[in-house]
């Protein structure tokens, strides 16, 4: 699984990546995870609000910091 947190290193997109790499080691979950800060970038993935998570190239989360259930939710599909 890949996963990718996109933001430009504010404070609301590292809580979103903390909290995705804490959902990962918690509950196992054999996925890479990716920060990525470059807004060109972003908006090649098609992202138009940060934070946003990307899950094996499908936008889960934009614009706002997930919950914990959501983001386990998420990552165990």
């Amino acid at each position: 699984m890949e996963v990718k947190v996109v933001g430009p290193s504010c404070a609301r997109c590292k809580a979103t990546l903390e909290l995705v790499k804490k959902v990962v080691e918690r509950e196992k979950i054999n996925a890479k995870v990716e920060y990525v800060t470059d807004m060109k970038r972003a908006v090649e993935l098609g992202i138009m609000a940060t934070p946003a998570v990307i899950v094996d190239g499908k936008i889960v989360v934009q614009g706002r910091i997930p919950s914990e259930s959501e983001m386990v939710k998420a990552l165990k599909k």
